[in-house]
């Protein structure tokens, strides 16, 4: 009975995962109305935070692999802890999504560097 509802279970928030990247305009709404209200929060500032957003979703999906990016949106993004993930997405792996992790932050490093040497010749 254990596994078979283990086995819903992990079925069911996968397909959350996935119906969860198609809410990108809501994320950006969220962003939007979590902008407190000041002087500088006006449209651009609103407007500039969306862009980061576009972009960081942009580098996640450039830089890392499907298992990489749903453990590191998880666990920074969702605060979801290392050992639920493992277990969530079935990781076999001896580290489980640690090992995913510190691979997406490396590649994420690699990434922000290799962009700031490109902004500094241009």
């Amino acid at each position: 009975m254990s596994t078979w509802l283990y086995s819903i279970t992990r079925s069911e928030c996968l397909n959350y995962l996935k119906a969860r990247s198609s809410l990108n305009d809501a994320l950006d709404d969220e962003v939007a109305e979590a902008v407190p209200d000041d002087p500088e929060s006006g449209p651009e500032r609103i407007l500039e935070l969306r862009s980061s957003v576009k972009a960081a979703r942009a580098l996640l999906d450039r830089e890392l692999t499907e298992t990489e990016k749903r453990v590191f949106t998880l666990h920074y993004g969702d605060e979801v802890p290392l050992q639920t993930i493992t277990r969530l997405l079935g990781l076999e792996n001896p580290s489980g999504a640690k090992a995913y992790l510190v691979s997406a932050r490396r590649k994420l490093a690699r990434a922000l560097l290799r962009q700031r040497a490109a902004e500094r010749v241009a």
